[in-house]
């Protein structure tokens, strides 16, 4: 088990960041006292499915050719 700060070392990415996907349901962790942990089979789902996806979707729409 590690917690939200060593999962995000492992990642590169912030441990607020993950907590937001704990909050989104995104990523499943245990709520210990004040800190959430997060198994380490949960860690690779996670970024196998989420990494390499960063930040919020582009909603801008693509440029029409031809004119």
């Amino acid at each position: 088990m590690l917690t939200l700060a060593e999962a995000a070392a492992q990642l590169g990415i912030s441990a607020a960041t993950l907590r937001h996907q704990v909050q989104g349901g995104r990523l499943t962790a245990r709520l210990f006292g004040k800190t959430y942990v997060v198994s380490s089979e949960e860690l690779e789902r996670y970024r196998a499915i989420s990494l390499g996806h960063p930040g919020r979707p582009s909603h801008r729409v693509a440029p029409q050719s031809g004119r």
